[in-house]
């Protein structure tokens, strides 16, 4: 057990929080539908969602967003969880 003496608490976060992320948050994004449940704006869709609304934050526009149906984005929502958004976003 000296190797993991060795170990900086550094390493051992990244590595636990890595054991969380793959556990629990990849599932759980593996499990959305792209396109129906998720997905990344198109620019056509940027687009016309800031005619709508023209405070809309940029981030959406880089971020996975909820979708309310086929290739129906949310106008409004944003994923809550952090985690969520990045694992959905590369996914």
């Amino acid at each position: 057990f000296d190797a993991v003496d060795r170990i900086s608490d550094v390493n051992i976060k990244m590595v636990n929080l890595m054991r969380e992320w793959l556990n629990s948050l990849l599932p759980h994004c593996l499990q959305k539908i792209h396109r129906v449940s998720f997905g990344v704006l198109t620019p056509t869709e940027l687009r016309r969602q800031l005619e709508v609304n023209p405070a809309m934050p940029r981030s959406r526009g880089v971020v996975a967003l909820p979708f309310v149906g086929k290739d129906a984005p949310s106008l409004a929502s944003e994923f809550s969880h952090p985690d969520i958004v990045i694992g959905l976003t590369i996914v």
